[in-house]
């Protein structure tokens, strides 16, 4: 089953809000921008967990469970963790922004040695 979450603001004042996201220990953290049509993923990680936080636009998450698909939508505030492991894509509807916050380190090479083409869609 997918992990998705939409968190309301944790505290309100006459300056705005705040949204607690997330409490996890994280290694990297990208910012990704999407045309509408693009596919991101088709792949899997072998021991990267990542959480997608969706800041604007909309997408549809798919992923692979058992060999079994599964598949939501994905709009703006949403939040979907991939567990390492699961092979994942996504495709945008329309512009898009989000942050992929990693639990492994994907600089210097690494992001390529832990990750893994994978036809999801």
């Amino acid at each position: 089953m997918i992990d998705k979450t939409h968190s309301a603001p944790a505290f309100t004042d006459k300056r705005g809000q705040i949204t607690n996201l997330l409490a996890f220990p994280i290694q990297h953290v990208a910012l990704i921008t999407s045309t509408p049509g693009a596919v991101r993923g088709n792949h899997v990680h072998q021991t990267d967990s990542h959480f997608t936080y969706l800041l604007s636009g909309r997408a549809r998450y798919h992923q692979l469970v058992d060999g079994v698909p599964e598949s939501c939508e994905m709009n703006t505030g949403d939040l979907i963790l991939t567990p390492a492991g699961v092979p994942h894509a996504l495709v945008f509807s329309e512009e898009s922004v989000f942050l992929a916050m990693c639990t492994a380190q994907r600089m210097d090479g690494k992001y390529q040695e832990d990750t893994q083409r994978w036809q999801v869609i």
